[in-house]
């Protein structure tokens, strides 16, 4: 059981960051810019000369799309827009949540939006926000790799509607195949790192599954016990 990743077009190098979305990267004996679709800061993963695998695009300003990072002996996904979909092909899989059935993508609630509505095995709806995992410290998967109060908003919107009698969820998908836990990133982020664990004690319920990335598909491993507590 697997969840197909269609193959990309090319390898190249990774040159440089310019900004959150976009990078120089050196493909087909020429620099090239890439589209980068992930906020986060990705230090361990894009560093020049890494390996990378991108897939042409037809429009826009960059001629490339990163699709994953070679790193050592793992790929690691990069591309933040796949995350709602993977985590529907796992709810929809029974690997985590078994017995709910997706509703819709991005629901609204009150302002806003989260990334899931599912309707549980008893019929009530359950609100789910998906966080991808690619950073990985000593076995402990950490998010996020850059402060983010749009993900601390996210906590706090889902302790609200929590204690307003929904069922809430927060599904991390771990892209690191050496993570043995999950933590959220005190060192990083202390307001989400404390919005998190609010929202898990207002009963917001946890679960972080570990996918392994190959030519060229995602395989669920099993999931990680988290540990929300800060470092001492």
């Amino acid at each position: 059981m697997y969840f197909p990743i269609e193959e990309p077009d090319a390898e190249g190098l990774f040159v440089k960051r310019l900004n959150r979305f976009a990078g120089v990267a050196f493909i087909d004996g020429k620099e090239v810019l890439v589209h980068i679709h992930d906020p986060g800061r990705l230090q361990e993963l894009l560093y020049p000369g890494a390996k990378i695998w991108v897939r042409r695009r037809q429009s826009g300003k960059t001629q490339y799309y990163l699709l994953a990072v070679e790193l050592n002996d793992e790929l690691v996904l990069v591309d933040s827009a796949r995350h709602n979909k993977i985590a529907a092909w796992l709810i929809e899989s029974g690997v985590v949540l078994r017995g709910y059935q997706l509703v819709k993508f991005e629901p609204r609630f009150g302002d806003g939006r989260f990334d899931l509505l599912l309707r549980s095995p008893s019929g009530w709806e359950a609100l789910v926000e998906v966080k991808g995992v690619t950073l990985e410290v000593a076995g402990r998967a950490l998010f996020p790799d850059a402060p983010t109060s749009r993900g601390a908003r996210h906590m706090e919107e889902l302790a609200k509607a929590a204690s307003e009698g929904f069922e809430t969820h927060v599904l991390f998908l771990v892209f690191r195949k050496r993570a043995e836990k999950f933590s959220p990133n005190w060192g990083m982020d202390r307001r989400f790192s404390e919005a998190l664990r609010r929202a898990w004690k207002r009963g917001v319920s946890l679960h972080a599954v570990k996918l392994e990335m190959f030519r060229w598909g995602l395989r669920p491993v099993g999931t990680l016990p988290i540990d929300l507590e800060p470092p001492s």
